[in-house]
């Protein structure tokens, strides 16, 4: 069974905050953090700040894959966008886009 979501209908910039929205209510969920951050937190290492351990990241990466319907290529565990809130939105965004063009959306 495809576990894909559709394509999110939002495009630009409305995608990317409701991505780092998702994004933050994660931390927030599994008590990484008391509340959702300031938005200038999005462009924080969260692994500098010590909200992921290396064991976590595959949680996480397997939550966003299910949740936003997309897969990461070994390129992307190499892209710096990863390790922030608004990069990794970047990408999820990037490759909901290309995903769904595959997909003829």
């Amino acid at each position: 069974m495809d576990r894909r979501r559709a394509a999110l209908p939002l495009k630009g910039e409305d995608l990317s905050e409701e991505i780092c929205r998702w994004l933050e209510q994660w931390f927030v969920g599994r008590g990484k953090l008391s509340t959702v951050p300031e938005e200038s937190f999005r462009e924080k290492n969260y692994f500098d700040a010590g909200l992921l351990s290396s064991l976590e990241i595959i949680e996480f990466v397997t939550e966003i894959e299910n949740h936003f319907g997309v897969q990461f290529s070994d390129a992307d565990f190499q892209d710096a966008r990863l390790v922030t809130i608004s990069g990794l939105a970047e990408l999820i965004a990037e490759h909901s886009a290309t995903d769904s063009a595959k997909l003829g959306g």
